[in-house]
């Protein structure tokens, strides 16, 4: 033990002798702790739950193992899915304060007149709603729907000395046409910004460790292009850079993920928060992503996750030329050359 710590030490113990222990405590102020978590009582069930040493909680919550087998009828498939509430829940003693911070989305292949997705808090004050009745626009069911990764964050100052309850719960209309929520992340911190989400598909591991060029994955009218591209560029004596071909839909949810997080952090001056902007501002350069175009969602159906799109720059054609000419004698095509100029699909 240091000279400080010992001293520190012994003055605390002299301020629990002098005036209780009360003011010894209030050199110290007790943080808030997670003190249960799991599938609450009445709930139809198909929930999971991971959770952390360092209480860092991830959960999925409503049934999701298959896809609506009846999408062009409309069916009812008996069997796939219950009716009612799958319920998680998050109890907190709040102690003397902090932030609960978390990510959360939806998938589903119902409309959000049936099935839905609502988070709220349940406090000795009454109900504090945060999400209500999350679910796919519209009326159209059977054809999948997932919403955007949303960051959440909530202070809990305000019930010092009381007990919180997070509820997660998913409404499912037992026709067969699946709905999951996901918590990702919930923790309890000072800083009011989520950490970023643990990375687990293989394949977006082997991306985040710098294998991020993958073209056999490519349809191969892509493959043909690129490969036609590149050799036309050649020949006219510019140059060439390929920075993304294939990429796994959850790679690109982390890309948006660190991109969110950036615009929380970059002006964020919060000591709390210095370790946590660190690590983003590290992710951030290291994806070489720009401040004016935040990545797109990690949707299954997107260009890049299809496999039919790359982005790559090109520089120094000669006069008469330019990156659409080069593209359109490979039939490849720019469609957002303003918003995304480097990226190119097949015709």
């Amino acid at each position: 033990m240091s000279v400080f710590a010992s001293r520190k030490t012994a003055g605390a113990l002299l301020l629990l002798a002098l005036f209780g222990p009360g003011i010894a405590e209030a050199q110290a102020p007790l943080p808030a702790k997670v003190v249960a978590a799991g599938e609450l009582p009445g709930s139809v069930g198909y929930v999971t739950v991971k959770r952390s040493p360092n209480d860092v909680i991830d959960a999925n919550v409503g049934r999701w193992d298959t896809p609506y087998p009846y999408p062009d009828t409309g069916e009812r498939a008996p069997g796939l899915q219950p009716t009612g509430f799958s319920t998680f829940y998050v109890d907190i003693d709040v102690n003397d304060g902090g932030t609960a911070v978390l990510s959360y989305l939806m998938q589903t292949y119902d409309a959000g007149v049936w099935d839905w997705y609502d988070i709220y808090m349940q406090t000795p004050d009454g109900e504090v709603q945060l999400v209500t009745r999350l679910g796919k626009p519209g009326r159209q069911y059977g054809t999948y729907w997932t919403s955007p990764r949303v960051s959440l964050s909530q202070s809990l100052n305000k019930w010092r000395n009381q007990r919180v309850r997070f509820v997660f719960r998913v409404q499912q209309d037992g026709w067969g046409d699946q709905t999951q929520g996901q918590v990702i992340g919930f923790s309890l911190s000072n800083c009011p910004v989520p950490p970023l989400s643990p990375i687990t598909d293989p394949a977006a591991i082997s991306f985040e460790s710098g294998n991020r060029i993958v073209i056999d994955r490519l349809v191969p009218a892509a493959q043909t292009g690129l490969a036609c591209m590149k050799q036309a560029v050649a020949q006219l004596g510019g140059s060439w850079s390929l920075s993304s071909a294939y990429r796994p839909p959850s790679y690109q949810t982390h890309l948006r993920e660190v991109w969110d997080r950036w615009k929380l952090l970059r002006n964020n001056t919060n000591a709390e928060c210095s370790a946590l902007k660190s690590q983003v501002r590290s992710e951030f350069q290291g994806h070489s992503l720009l401040v004016s175009q935040r990545p797109a969602a990690g949707n299954p159906n997107a260009p890049h996750a299809r496999g039919i799109a790359f982005d790559v720059s090109i520089r120094g054609l000669p006069a008469g030329h330019t990156v659409d000419t080069v593209a359109a004698s490979c039939n490849m095509y720019r469609p957002w050359p303003v918003n995304d100029p480097p990226h190119y699909h097949p015709r």
